[in-house]
């Protein structure tokens, strides 16, 4: 784009030269400075001119166009490594060490007019025709048949395939798009926010760190081939599937030049019967039916598992193949991953006896899910030991893991997957919302009481002593920054009981570094993260500055009125676009939003006109009702804040007129965006607020005066409201607050780990049950390996 436009300008540049050079010539040869048969000597200047530059211009486009797909092919190259690393470390996982596929037979329906071979097939088969020629692909089958295992060893297979120029497979958990919604502008218009490119896109920036220009041209140009894993799961399997048929109207949206964009979709056999009966399917996509594991296929399986000795899974597969218990055997182990888990369980150990008879199919699965973390987790065990006492074991992975206890791992995972059933394994829902909650507010807290203790003198000792003035006493720049410390304190806890995962996928995709290479990494990322916040602090104070300069002294106090009353808006959308913020879930929320400002209000009011000590009386009893209704869930969080605001305007009800200046008009701000946010970010809108956080984040990379010219008048206004030494109150503490909240995760998890609820390493911890093939990746986040084991965990936790 920056190359496009300077073309314009060189060109542009050029006309302007011509013309101005053919003006000059008229104007010459008018006045008699000029004679007619210089004018070709004249001209020849410009002309020539013009024309460098449009030769100029035509070898910048050229090499521009040259840049571009050279740069598009070097994305698809880093992208295609990327997803390699990932999803052949996912087939070891998943099949063991040499990736041995169970071949299992597969019926293959068409596409309608399809050119691929119907009927009775193997996955080997499958994958040989489908790599040759990508295409719509529909994988169904029971649970557990082994329709995650065959897409990403279909990923792998077309990694392998793909030349320098073509699409790159990219596999993720479909559960994770989001709706698309149609929304009324303003004006009356509409547009559409969310939809399965954009989701697409920005899985594509968070999963493999590609840039988000680079994301969305791939995303267009339909280079990434979507491998979308768990259709099935996008509802509750007692439900409607609203949301599956919502997606698969997205999909088939989702075309490409040559009609219909290639992907491949696994989704569980009865459901997607339930969707084709509500005439909702894949359009134009080849249908596989995956079966079952015969005795045979088990008996393979086994022996590549084994190298062909003897293992103690033998006397299984002859109770498969015998029919012994009526078939308990063979119906237990006919999917894939019971089979692996059998094989994990009884195929490396000879101390554990198969259920070859006696016991139902259930009872055996059962058996298998019980024992299957202490198996994992003894074998995990062994090779770190192995690789401690290896020559080179630290270059492995195993090198730099620890050892675990199997009850303490089946308690973590087990708190893990309650979490993960009421809505996801978040770092808030696994320590729990009360341990988060008491370790963000004291963190905070602590730091910063500290801050306010120590930096306010040390920048006393170096402003002049004329600055150093508290508008209205030490008492109100002490409540204002305790306002801004307990802001964050409240709104930390959110955000990692929402969207902060327990630990990054990152440790598995990436070479363990020493400790020097992470120091650097470390001081790098927070020199970048804050250097940003500094610089905007520092403007803050300078606007703070200002008025020593005696330059805004002629200012109207109407205008700082109206300035108080646009910034506190923009104030607050800049700090709540970051968040996925919601004001209310539902009616009854609204109806709180409405009802508590009011009651807080005149009540304050009141109270405050009567009697200062009835007011204090009516505040603490208002505080202590509003808290108890919050924590029993009867109060959205942000009718806290309609609670504070009305207490603010009890208390300064007569000075909300435009006499007031910028304290009345930051009010009055507050207010109307309390009154927006509760009228536009009601139920379903965190796509709007992630549209204002995006909308932010853009005009700060275009441009950072925007942003400094709101903060230096904000500065302004607030020495206006608080004095210099206030606002440096406030600066303060906002800064130490930002700092708390960075530390709280720490904490909690400190909290965590001495209550037994979370390791005290989470990241290290999951990592090892990563290799320990407890859990897999997708999409760049950690999940279980399997339904039946989350399932199974969350209705044992211990």
């Amino acid at each position: 784009m920056r190359e496009s436009t300077g073309v314009r300008w060189l060109l542009g540049g050029g006309v302007v030269v011509l013309v101005a050079g053919c003006g000059w010539a008229g104007w010459s040869v008018r006045d008699g400075g000029l004679g007619p048969g210089d004018m070709a000597g004249v001209l020849g200047v410009p002309l020539g001119v013009l024309g460098i530059l449009v030769g100029a211009g035509v070898g910048l486009s050229a090499l521009r166009l040259q840049r571009a797909s050279d740069a598009r092919a070097v994305a698809l190259d880093r992208l295609a490594r990327a997803v390699g690393d990932v999803e052949v470390a996912e087939r070891t996982h998943m099949l063991g060490t040499g990736g041995h596929l169970i071949d299992l037979a597969v019926d293959v329906t068409p596409r309608w007019g399809g050119a691929e071979p119907p009927g009775p097939q193997r996955l080997s088969d499958v994958a040989r025709w489908y790599c040759a020629e990508p295409g719509r692909l529909v994988v169904t089958g029971e649970p557990g048949a082994g329709k995650t295992v065959f897409a990403v060893h279909l990923v792998v297979r077309l990694l392998d395939a793909r030349g320098t120029e073509d699409a790159v497979p990219v596999r993720l958990a479909i559960r994770d798009l989001p709706p698309a919604r149609t929304r009324r502008r303003w004006w009356g218009g509409r547009r559409t926010v969310g939809g399965f490119e954009h989701w697409l896109k920005d899985s594509l920036v968070k999963s493999y760190e590609v840039p988000g220009v680079v994301a969305a041209d791939l995303v267009s140009r339909r280079l990434v081939v979507p491998v979308l894993d768990g259709l099935d799961e996008m509802d509750p399997e007692d439900g409607e599937p609203e949301r599956a048929c919502q997606a698969l109207a997205e999909l088939n949206a989702y075309q490409g030049a040559g009609g219909s964009a290639p992907l491949v979709l696994t989704c569980r056999e009865q459901r997607y019967a339930e969707l084709s009966g509500l005439h909702t399917w894949l359009r134009e996509a080849t249908l596989l039916r995956v079966g079952g594991v015969d005795a045979e296929q088990a008996q393979r399986y086994v022996a590549l598992r084994s190298d062909g000795r003897a293992s103690p899974m033998d006397a299984v597969v002859d109770a498969m193949r015998d029919g012994t218990a009526s078939g308990a055997v063979a119906e237990a182990l006919s999917s894939p991953f019971y089979l692996g888990l059998a094989f994990a369980v009884y195929g490396e150990s000879a101390d554990v006896a198969p259920p070859v008879s006696g016991a139902s199919a259930d009872e055996i699965r059962e058996q298998l899910l019980a024992r299957y973390v202490p198996a994992a987790t003894r074998s995990a065990n062994e090779a770190v030991r192995r690789a401690r006492g290896s020559l080179t074991g630290d270059l492995t992975v195993w090198g730099w893991q620890r050892e675990y206890a199997p009850r303490r791992v089946h308690r973590w995972l087990g708190r893990m997957a309650q979490a993960a059933e009421r809505g996801g394994a978040t770092h808030g829902r696994v320590v729990g919302p009360y341990v988060t909650r008491a370790a963000s507010v004291l963190t905070i807290a602590v730091v910063a009481a500290v801050a306010l203790h120590v930096v306010p003198d040390l920048v006393r000792g170096v402003v002049p002593e004329e600055w150093w003035v508290h508008r209205d006493g030490l008492g109100q720049s002490l409540w204002f920054a305790g306002i801004f410390a307990m802001g964050i304190a409240f709104v930390q806890p959110i955000t990692l009981c929402e969207d902060t995962p327990v630990g990054s996928s990152e440790r598995v995709r990436q070479s363990r570094c020493r400790w020097p290479e992470r120091l650097r990494h470390t001081l790098m990322s927070a020199t970048a993260t804050g250097g940003r916040g500094v610089l905007v602090l520092g403007t803050l104070a300078v606007g703070a500055m200002a008025p020593f300069s005696a330059a805004y002294a002629a200012v109207p106090v109407a205008a700082w009125y109206v300035v108080g009353i646009l910034l506190a808006p923009c104030l607050c959308l800049a700090y709540l676009g970051a968040t996925s913020f919601v004001a209310r879930r539902d009616r009854r929320g609204l109806v709180a939003c409405v009802v508590v400002p009011l009651v807080t209000g005149t009540v304050v009011w009141a109270a405050t006109v009567y009697d200062s000590v009835l007011a204090l009386a009516c505040l603490g009893g208002i505080v202590l009702v509003t808290v108890v209704l919050w924590h029993a869930r009867v109060l959205p969080g942000f009718a806290l804040a309609g609670a504070f605001l009305g207490v603010v305007i009890g208390v300064a009800y007569e000075d909300l007129a435009p006499d007031g200046g910028f304290k009345a008009g930051a009010t009055v701000g507050a207010l109307l965006f309390y009154v927006l946010a509760c009228v536009f970010l009601g139920p379903g809108s965190e796509p709007r607020s992630a549209t204002i956080g995006h909308l932010w984040r853009r005009a700060q990379q275009a441009s950072n005066l925007p942003v400094f010219f709101i903060m230096f008048l904000a500065g302004r206004g607030a020495e206006v409201m608080l004095g210099f030494a206030g606002v440096v109150f406030g600066i303060v503490a906002f800064g130490a607050a930002e700092l708390g909240g960075s530390m709280a995760r720490g904490v909690s998890t400190l909290g965590g780990a001495a209550l037994g609820r979370v390791p005290p390493r989470p990241g290290a911890f999951l990592a090892w049950a990563y290799y320990a093939g407890l859990l897999r990746v997708v999409g760049g986040e950690y999940e279980f390996r399997h339904r039946e084991l989350r399932e199974w965990l969350a209705r044992n936790p211990r």
